[in-house]
């Protein structure tokens, strides 16, 4: 009876190979210079940067300075976050505390050893609102002063030195002296911004995301067989499963980013009386960009009608982007994309004009010619229903060398 079943079992896989129920769709790819495609991450050779990626047994080899993105990121799975100085974060099940040094269980990396002055704070119990959650987020990778600081549950907030945090409980030495803190009633924790290591990563670098949220800016990465392993500024690296990387975006490669560029001009028309600011790698309403239920780490967040002009300070090949409303507009919000260029003579040429881009609909690429250019502006206008809610995303808004 057994065989049988095994027989029929196999019988049944067989018949749905053909139907695509089995195989896994491969995640997408942006490249440079060609069209869009995909393919599974499978290996890295650090030193060179050499990314590979293999889609129905072909295998493909591209330099990481010619990939814009691959993959997607996604939410952080589980509430107790590290905040790395500099950007990112470390998802884990358990945090101690031990003088200078952070360790954490992991279960994508395992056990994790930190050095405190790689840590911006600890999130143990994020708010349930996407923007509140990324409200925190800045207000640690921001913050000034010269102490530790403990958020609490309740609002209250309390400032000295973080001794140690061991078995649910929080040292922390004050001017009045030490005080025991029961972690339940901890909300995060916010290191001395004075003692966090503050060098500018520069080079060919890459994010990469990992299927527990976790994302980190690797100044190498290599992965050989199943077993990745990604450097940190600061020397740390960090060791996991190579199937546990779902999103890599090299920086410092063919792609600049406008968001990493200061504007020439910048000018919001209010529909009535508020004005709205641009934001860089930010949506309008300065919470992480999102497209559905991925994020985008790089990018341009405006509100309609407004106008953003960059000078070219040397020769690019295209202006790139993937249009969108973001996702906390829901299915609300409606605007049109326009793309100028200027040769230098001050005549500006429109070159590109999007549909009517809405609420919850999927992100649309553009490609732009820039041989030639001086200058660039990127504009955003209202279609239905004046601005309501037009949170307007250039996605990876990018020059190409």
């Amino acid at each position: 009876m057994n065989q049988f079943l095994l027989l029929m079992t196999a019988a049944c896989l067989a018949l749905l190979r053909p139907l695509g129920v089995v195989a896994a769709e491969a995640p997408p790819m942006i490249v440079a210079d060609g069209p869009a495609s995909s393919g599974q991450f499978v290996a890295a050779d650090g030193p060179a940067w050499k990314l590979r990626f293999n889609n129905g047994g072909t295998a493909r080899e591209i330099a990481a300075s010619d990939l814009v993105a691959w993959g997607g990121f996604v939410e952080p799975n589980d509430p107790l976050r590290i905040i790395l100085a500099g950007g990112g974060l470390i998802v884990v099940d358990s945090v101690k505390i031990d003088k200078d040094q952070l360790h954490a269980q992991s279960q994508v990396f395992g056990a994790v050893k930190l050095p405190l002055e790689l840590i911006a704070g600890v999130v143990f119990r994020p708010p349930f609102a996407h923007s509140a959650g990324d409200q925190l987020l800045t207000h640690i990778g921001s913050s000034a002063g010269q102490t530790d600081r403990v958020l609490l549950d309740n609002g209250d907030e309390l400032t000295g030195t973080i001794a140690s945090l061991v078995d649910a409980t929080l040292d922390l030495e004050t001017d009045a002296g030490r005080v025991d803190v029961a972690l339940p009633k901890v909300a995060a924790l916010i290191f001395n911004p004075t003692l966090v290591y503050k060098s500018r990563p520069s080079g060919l670098r890459a994010l990469v995301g990992y299927r527990d949220g976790s994302r980190v800016t690797a100044m190498s990465l290599s992965a050989i067989k199943n077993v990745a392993q990604v450097k940190l500024a600061g020397g740390v690296e960090l060791k996991s499963t190579t199937d546990a990387i779902v999103a890599l975006q090299p920086l410092g490669g063919r792609a600049v980013y406008l968001s990493d560029l200061t504007p020439a001009s910048y000018r919001h028309i209010p529909y009535l009386q508020l004005s709205w600011p641009y934001q860089a790698d930010r949506s309008v309403l300065g919470g992480q960009l999102r497209a559905g239920e991925k994020l985008v780490p790089k990018g341009l967040g405006m509100h309609s009608p407004a106008r953003i002009t960059y000078d070219l300070g040397q020769s690019f090949r295209r202006f790139q982007a993937e249009l969108a409303i973001d996702a906390e507009a829901g299915r609300r919000g409606s605007v049109v994309f326009r793309v100028f260029t200027d040769d230098g003579s001050g005549a500006w040429q429109e070159r590109a004009t999007s549909e009517t881009i809405r609420g919850d609909q999927p992100p649309v690429p553009i490609s732009v010619d820039l041989i030639g250019a001086k200058r660039l502006s990127l504009l955003v206008d209202y279609a239905d229903r004046g601005d309501e809610l037009d949170h307007a995303d250039w996605l990876n808004a990018r020059l190409i060398r």
